[in-house]
């Protein structure tokens, strides 16, 4: 797969938005067995559907995702045989990410069809929803205004530019984010689609997809396709899982076109297919960029600020509160360690304790969502090790900057379930004998009846969210992962190997004297791993 930044180019696929009657022509006669075959698959007249559209149906999900996958195709194609160089880096907005996967071989042009063929079916089932387009506000206001009107049924589901976001959700809180975007003057524009793409709303499509994609094998890559989903490139086994996540997964535009920009001008960006969208949204964030990144008329070097202080964002064990890691901030005075503390202990004594895995890293993710200003990392110990790896996938289906490396301790990789996942169930004296053999209660814990009944509680919702947690199968993080564990703990090498299936980066890993409480005597050396971690690749 070629990946070489030096005198790169980059094809743009457009996706569903951009389909016009009158596409394709010229096409279809320069093509004329492709597009036989094309008809033949499809059961109609492909070329009058997209240059006559007489029964009005071009703007049908079911109709419309063909045809633009077909036209862009064709497009490509012909630029090729014009004398326009292939794509080294191969993007697609939402359908276009087909286009992009054709190109660089991982199917042939007849199986991308079916496969369109068969998203537009599932996608067109799901009636409910709509989607909205707004401009004007960046992402992190967006989801502040969301927050602040109560609007939980509304997903972000395109980011495509810095001012340019796209809601998805329920229609009655579409048309109520339109209304009071509307009284603040902010631009909005309602999208013409029958349901509410890219959220929450398409998981049924997206698991039927899942599932029908299993009949399908998917060549290597021989050019680098960035995903929608990651803003990264495909790795080369991530081709079904993550076009079955896209269905109901963020459109991460902006951060796709930022990491192209990192390797190639503007210019070196080319769109085929219908209208020139996508390439003005790359000259839009790379104006933006250039902005943000231009020093001032009175900017001097003396003045220009200083880099702000890498952050470690730690997630508790069982039963851990905000001071878990306190040892390991002593031997890290230049970053900045920030436990996250979980509801019902601590500063938080007084909110219930949370018990499902997924509410824990929604309360985690506000806890950071607006600290991510700086380098950082995150770092889990058991509990916290399983829960961190979810929040890393959270940060991604959010669009969110993800973090320089992922440290897990205590934990083997979270397909593997839990040998724990039945302790919250045991009754009291059996919960204190395993809590004995795990180790890291405070002995003065046992002498207050008090404390244990207290402490109980929390262990109980901690553990029972370990029971609860369950493996969803997810593209691999791009985000280097360390795994570490004591010599005496439980877990064998597979098991800590099993972290490597969950990053499309090479696993370190470290053993270190002690049992499964071993942290609290190496505080140092997990001090250098993360030092490590953080520095600039």
């Amino acid at each position: 797969m070629r990946d070489s930044a030096a005198g790169s180019r980059a094809v743009l696929f457009p996706g569903q938005g951009s389909q016009a009657r009158g596409m394709g022509a010229g096409l279809f006669d320069r093509f004329p067995e492709t597009t036989a075959m094309a008809n033949d698959v499809l059961g109609y007249d492909l070329p009058r559907l997209c240059l006559e559209d007489p029964d009005r149906r071009l703007n049908d999900t079911r109709y419309t995702q063909p045809a633009l996958y077909v036209v862009n195709a064709l497009s490509y194609r012909d630029s090729l045989e014009r004398g326009e160089p292939e794509g080294d880096y191969l993007l697609g907005h939402s359908l276009g990410e087909y286009n992009a996967l054709h190109a660089a071989g991982a199917f042939d042009f007849e199986t991308g069809l079916k496969l369109v063929i068969k998203r537009g079916e599932l996608m067109a089932r799901i009636s409910d929803g709509a989607m909205l387009a707004v401009v004007g506000m960046s992402e992190s206001e967006l989801r502040a205004f969301l927050d602040e009107e109560g609007l939980t049924r509304l997903d972000v589901a395109n980011i495509n530019t810095p001012t340019q976001i796209v809601l998805s959700g329920a229609r009655d809180e579409i048309e109520r984010a339109r209304g009071v975007l509307d009284e603040r003057r902010t631009r909005v524009a309602p999208l013409k689609v029958s349901a509410a793409f890219h959220s929450r709303f398409m998981a049924p499509a997206r698991d039927e997809f899942g599932a029908f994609l299993k009949g399908f094998r998917f060549s290597p890559l021989r050019a680098t396709v960035i995903a929608n989903l990651t803003a990264r490139p495909y790795g080369e086994r991530d081709v079904a899982a993550t076009l079955s996540e896209q269905i109901s997964g963020s459109v991460r535009w902006l951060e796709s076109i930022r990491y192209l920009l990192e390797r190639m001008s503007a210019e070196d960006c080319r769109q085929v297919g219908e209208g020139k969208v996508l390439t003005r949204m790359v000259e839009q964030i790379r104006t933006a960029t250039k902005t943000l990144t231009a020093p001032t008329a009175t900017t001097t070097p003396a003045r220009v600020a200083a880099p702000r202080r890498p952050r470690l964002f730690c997630v508790a064990y069982a039963g851990g509160d905000e001071r878990a890691y306190a040892g390991l901030a002593e031997h890290l005075p230049d970053v900045d360690v920030v436990t996250l503390e979980r509801p019902g202990r601590g500063r938080r004594s007084s909110e219930p304790l949370l018990r499902d895995p997924a509410a824990i890293v929604d309360d985690l993710l506000r806890q950071l969502r607006d600290r991510l200003d700086a380098p950082y990392a995150l770092y889990g110990h058991s509990l916290g090790a399983r829960l961190a790896f979810l929040l890393c996938h959270r940060l991604r289906e959010q669009g969110l900057p993800a973090p320089a490396h992922l440290f897990v301790s205590g934990e083997s990789g979270p397909a593997i379930p839990s040998r724990e996942r039945h302790t919250w169930e045991l009754p009291t004296d059996a919960f204190w004998t395993r809590l004995k053999q795990l180790g890291g209660i405070p002995a003065e814990l046992w002498e207050h009846e008090d404390l244990m009944a207290y402490y109980e509680r929390i262990m109980r919702a901690d553990f029972a969210a370990l029971g609860a947690y369950e493996h969803a199968d997810a593209p691999p993080l791009d985000v280097p992962v360390t795994a570490m564990t004591g010599e005496d703990e439980w877990f064998t090498p597979a098991d800590v190997d099993a972290w490597q299936r969950e990053t499309t980066r090479p696993l370190t890993t470290h053993r270190f004297p002690g049992d499964h409480f071993f942290i609290r005597a190496q505080w140092p050396a997990l001090a250098r791993a993360v030092r490590s971690g953080l520095a600039p690749a």
